[in-house]
């Protein structure tokens, strides 16, 4: 075999070496492309990081929450006793006033018999 008769098997030869070159060129850019496991770890760890800054945060505002639902609740203990205070005095103002109101009533309804009384006797008399 001569150098010309393996000429068209060199030419062909070549194109596929190109070729598979070509494919090798375009796996290692995706290869670049991919991230390394010592990459992945490293992101890994940064989101753990910054979710655990995440639900710190979470908890400081559940914890503030909590807080402010505690001190409502005391105020809101604190008002209902002084409302139930206030409705225990202004029942027994509320007694009192009846008392004085019904004595009050008596004595007119007393002096108002003594009047009749004392008209009818007077009406007596001078008939």
């Amino acid at each position: 075999m001569g150098e010309e008769s393996l000429a068209p098997l060199i030419e062909f030869i070549g194109k596929k070496f190109d070729q598979v070159d070509q494919r090798f060129e375009g796996i290692e850019r995706r290869l670049d492309q991919m991230a390394t496991k010592d990459e992945l770890e490293a992101k890994l760890a940064e989101t753990r990081r910054h979710m655990g800054v995440l639900v710190e945060a979470v908890r400081d505002d559940v914890r503030q929450v909590a807080e402010g639902v505690a001190e409502t609740n005391q105020r809101l203990d604190r008002f209902e006793q002084k409302v139930e205070a206030e409705f225990v005095e202004t029942r027994a103002m509320i007694r009192f006033s009846y008392a004085q109101l019904d004595r009050r009533i008596q004595d007119l309804e007393g002096n108002y018999a003594s009047l009749s009384e004392r008209v009818e006797r007077l009406e007596a008399r001078s008939a």
